[in-house]
């Protein structure tokens, strides 16, 4: 499998800048490049590919340069977003297609082209076309074309976003399987953020042409360096306030610094926990299932708290007009 490293990149197009000047993807990981739409994603995944060129920089697979080397030379597996399906084909024909082009035999394109529909769940559906197929049949079709040439690398372009909840929430479960299963480098471009923390070994979070952050989804969420990773990966609680050097205090609820003047507080909405009180004032709350996500405030700033409904001090069909609040874990911005 292929150790991806991109260095120095900077690609301009259309006005638009980008910048990676380092990334790397280690053998065998499931690395998202995650990102609101025109960030950059796409546009980095089609640099990895060879299907653009940067304008400076170096893209490397084991640690040599690919930047001259074609796209179907660098034995690379992609899945768009649109399938991309041949629909006068069949499934058998639509999966072997990369198999007849490198003129291998006919009788080992049939056992590779089994062993991947066998991979996706579709065999038996060999003689179908792709319009007698659902949506995320079809999604696997692409899959397993990609797979059966046993790349060294996988590229994975929104594959996902065109299928309805239920099926993408069962199908990124299957396509972490089969990668874990192949132990295949894998670089997956989406813009849902539930579905890179759900499948994801590392994120590269990217804001208009640029990475903010590069870690383990945990360590995004819960440790962002910047506001915008704090803000683009659920809900956060940001409090800009004054410290003395050793701790800023918003009322009665105080938290330990390390410098004086501004700092910015930053936790998450679980991070809060209700208690006996009367320091935040009830301003609205929503029923979730399971959970509670209250909005509070305390002299003029919100602070949103999130809770599972046994978790609470009272019923929740009586939510008291003002609450306690502790802060059980947050970070500096």
């Amino acid at each position: 499998m292929v150790i991806l490293e991109l260095r120095g990149i900077v690609r301009i197009k259309d006005g638009f800048r980008l910048e990676i000047k380092k990334l790397k993807a280690r053998e065998g990981e499931f690395l998202t490049l995650l990102g609101p739409s025109g960030c950059g994603k796409t546009t980095t995944l089609r640099i990895i590919a060879g299907f653009e060129r940067p304008d400076s920089g170096e893209v490397l697979f084991n640690g040599g340069a690919v930047n001259d080397i074609p796209p179907y030379e660098r034995n690379i597996g992609i899945v768009f977003q649109d399938y991309a399906l041949f629909p006068h084909m069949t499934v058998f024909k639509n999966v072997a297609f990369g198999l007849e082009m490198k003129k291998l035999p006919r009788q080992e394109i049939e056992k590779k082209v089994r062993w991947a529909l066998e991979l996706v769940g579709l065999g038996g559906l060999e003689n179908r076309y792709p319009e007698q197929l659902s949506g995320g049949q079809q999604q696997r079709v692409a899959l397993a074309r990609a797979l059966v040439i046993e790349p060294e690398l996988l590229l994975l372009d929104e594959p996902l976003s065109n299928l309805d909840a239920k099926i993408r929430e069962r199908l990124r479960g299957e396509v972490r399987r089969i990668q874990k299963e192949l132990g295949i480098t894998t670089i997956y471009v989406t813009h849902d953020q539930e579905e890179a923390m759900a499948i994801s070994d590392r994120i590269a979070l990217m804001n208009i042409g640029v990475i903010e952050q590069v870690g383990k989804p945990l360590e995004l969420y819960y440790r962002p360096r910047t506001e915008f990773v704090a803000r683009f990966l659920g809900l956060s609680n940001i409090l800009e306030l004054q410290s003395d050097g050793e701790k800023a205090c918003l009322g009665s609820l105080c938290f330990k610094t390390e410098k004086a003047g501004r700092v910015r507080i930053f936790f998450r909405p679980e991070s809060v926990y209700i208690v006996e009180g009367n320091e935040a004032e009830v301003r609205d709350y929503e029923l979730l299932p399971g959970r509670i996500r209250l909005k509070l405030e305390i002299n003029g700033h919100l602070i949103i708290a999130e809770r599972f409904l046994n978790e609470l001090p009272f019923p929740p069909e009586r939510i008291p007009r003002k609450v306690g609040i502790e802060i059980r874990s947050f970070t500096l911005l």
